[in-house]
């Protein structure tokens, strides 16, 4: 009997260990969020056009998943605490609009703050984001997101927190754990604006690395500046987190590519930010192409890294999973076109390789030598070396 009692006991330890910390390694998450374009301004009738917009518009079709409610449902909390959302906003509630987002074949995103107040009402002046944050609130809130309304991600920004004087260690771990005692396959993002630290490498999906991105070049070339040493705490499920997507936001059609090849070879989320609603045909080419998506999801789940540098033109190289495969970017930060004569010997490479561009869509041929490229201003080559 005792024997019995002590099989049973090691097999719950054993499946309850599996579901509070086991995790398939995935991918970086692909998706859209609001705060790019709407800030708070947002509501559920255009939340649910943007989940209808990401389906039609072939988005879906090139591997996007996630409709991410960022900053603006809040309402408050009631005399109890229990956390309130705008019903002049949504008046359908949020249960009803993750159960519409879900049935579009889409998971469902939300979010809140690791402190009392949230982001909203600290910049956007939200005043019911006032004592909406999690803080205190942790068990009841986790279980309002992900066991009455059904969501599937949650994105924790730190704006109260860092008012609070808090320690983010100990406060994102807090929510951490307990959002994975309910489900262990939520999705978390923690969104500290700066890598947090090696305590976050291992609990959390993804980390944000940066303040704020904005939509220009200057911007994307700082955030890839800071991820550039950060490759080696990326891994199989956890990622450098370099913000939401500024393609389709104003930026050049080149800048546009660079900007998304980029958090492609670095192996960021790739959570749109534009409205999906409203976007040409350029902008749904970037987002689209499927052969540079590829290497941000690739199975290797590698990083890329920043190997040569000279003057404004980089090129970066990202081991892929299959075989020896690599891919390469070669990116011009100047503001004039260049050409680039790129030796594949200073990159370490003497095998003869086929080679195919990614933007072209164009095989080039085998490539054992020296290939000379003209990039655009801002502009970007994406060889994939097969």
């Amino acid at each position: 009997m005792k024997k019995i009692i002590v099989l049973v006991t090691t097999l719950l330890l054993l499946t309850t260990s599996k579901f509070l910390y086991a995790q398939k390694p995935k991918p970086p998450i692909m998706g859209w969020s609001s705060w790019n374009h709407f800030r708070v301004n947002i509501d559920e009738k255009m939340i649910r056009e943007q989940a209808d917009a990401l389906v039609t518009s072939g988005m879906y079709d090139a591997g996007y998943r996630f409709i991410n409610i960022d900053d603006g449902y809040f309402g408050g909390r009631d005399a109890n605490g229990n956390l309130l959302i705008n019903k002049s906003k949504f008046p359908s509630g949020m249960k009803a609009l993750a159960d519409y987002i879900h049935g579009k074949g889409l998971k469902a995103g939300i979010y809140t703050d690791a402190g009392m107040n949230t982001c909203g009402s600290i910049w956007d002046k939200d005043s019911l984001g006032v004592g909406a944050g999690i803080y205190g609130h942790w068990s009841n809130d986790c279980k309002l997101f992900f066991k009455d309304w059904g969501f599937d991600f949650l994105k924790v920004d730190w704006c109260g927190g860092e008012k609070q004087h808090l320690d983010e260690a100990t406060e994102y771990l807090k929510i951490i754990d307990t959002v994975r005692t309910i489900n262990a396959d939520i999705v978390f993002n923690v969104c500290r604006w700066r890598f947090p630290g090696e305590w976050a490498i291992k609990k959390a999906d993804s980390w944000r690395i940066s303040g704020d991105i904005s939509e220009n070049f200057k911007s994307i070339l700082g955030i890839i500046d800071l991820n550039a040493e950060l490759y080696r705490y990326s891994s199989a499920g956890h990622y450098n987190d370099m913000d939401m997507l500024q393609v389709g936001q104003g930026m050049s059609y080149d800048e546009d590519k660079s900007h998304f090849s980029m958090w492609c070879m670095l192996n960021s989320p790739l959570l749109a930010g534009n409205d999906l609603r409203n976007m040409t045909k350029e902008t749904l080419e970037v987002l689209t192409n499927k052969e540079v998506i590829a290497l941000n999801q690739d199975k290797g789940f590698a990083q890329a890294q920043r190997i040569i540098k000279d003057g404004d033109v980089e090129v970066w190289v990202k081991q892929l999973g299959k075989g020896n495969q690599k891919a390469l970017a070669i990116l011009n930060r100047a503001g004039d076109a260049k050409t680039y004569e790129l030796d594949l010997a200073k990159l370490g490479i003497t095998t003869r390789y086929k080679v195919r561009d990614l933007w072209l869509h164009k095989e080039l041929g085998k490539v054992d030598s020296n290939k000379s490229f003209t990039i655009a201003k801002h502009g970007i080559v994406v060889l994939k070396l097969y």
